[in-house]
């Protein structure tokens, strides 16, 4: 049998997107564009905060457990706010010292969760939403094989205290069926224009198989616009086999970012950048 080249394994990315190599193996749930590279967390350390190229580190150890996700926020005069997100307690903190627990419907249960923040600065505040990803629940819950649309909070946030009051609204995200027997989870979330870019990850009841990676658009009100990029097709075998979990934008807002689970033993762990129509 002749063997298979990498190209047929998906391990080169396809043209127009391009990687961004890490300093050693690291599991990666979550991705945050940086001054100087991208900070990324994972779930499975709880002090895992690095930012590559270069592999420096960053503690939030003590202040939440499961980290699931980060976004850093550039606000007016050169102000950054960072912001990591634990699902096991629904907690979003600061690291300037704010943070807030979530209550129901945003806590985890039946193992879904708080999986994705994002932040911008825009009107004088610092605004956040947080994604509730939905999808499947856990196989062996009470509740195994029931389907949960994700859900999105919307709040204000203010830098080393955290979030007064509760969030200003909630709703439920409009997603399709891709596919027979095929339910869509939102691993992690965007800011864009008038409303949000979700990542959009599919899997069956039992959590086994996972066929299909959108890239979509909804308003504020939880409606999709506009078509998806659907990266089974755009990316083809470099989308197989991987677990979808990071989302932001570029530092300069020109293309997205993205980051995986998946172990490879190849190659360290890489981030994927694209271009976004």
């Amino acid at each position: 049998m002749p063997k298979r080249t990498r190209q047929a394994t998906g391990k080169i990315p396809p043209t127009g997107v391009s990687e961004v190599l890490a300093p050693h193996p690291l599991e990666i749930s979550g991705v945050a564009a940086v001054p100087g590279g991208y900070a990324v967390v994972g779930d499975e350390d709880n002090e895992h905060g690095r930012i590559w190229p270069g592999g420096a580190r960053f503690d939030f150890a003590g202040k939440l457990k499961g980290p699931e996700s980060i976004d850093v926020g550039m606000g007016a005069g050169g102000e950054s706010l960072w912001l990591v997100l634990g699902e096991r307690k629904g907690r979003l903190i600061d690291l300037d010292g704010g943070a807030c627990e979530f209550a129901d419907p945003l806590q985890m249960r039946h193992g879904r969760g708080l999986e994705g923040v994002a932040v911008h600065w825009r009107d004088g505040r610092w605004q956040v939403a947080l994604a509730w990803e939905g999808g499947f629940y856990d196989w062996d819950s009470p509740a195994r094989g029931t389907w949960a649309k994700p859900r999105i909070a919307l709040l204000t946030w203010t830098r080393g205290e955290g979030m007064r009051g509760g969030p200003d609204t909630t709703f439920e995200l409009e997603v399709p069926e891709p596919s027979v027997g095929q339910r869509f989870r939102a691993p992690d979330l965007v800011f864009d224009r008038d409303g949000l870019v979700v990542l959009l990850a599919s899997t069956d009841a039992r959590r086994k198989r996972r066929k299909h990676t959108w890239l979509q658009r909804f308003d504020l009100a939880g409606r999709p616009t506009g078509q998806p990029l659907r990266l089974e097709e755009a990316w083809d075998r470099y989308h197989d086999n991987k677990n979808w979990e990071g989302l932001d934008w570029t530092l300069d807002g020109t293309a997205l970012v993205l980051a995986h689970d998946e172990k490879d033993s190849e190659r360290h762990r890489a981030l994927a950048i694209t271009r976004y129509p």
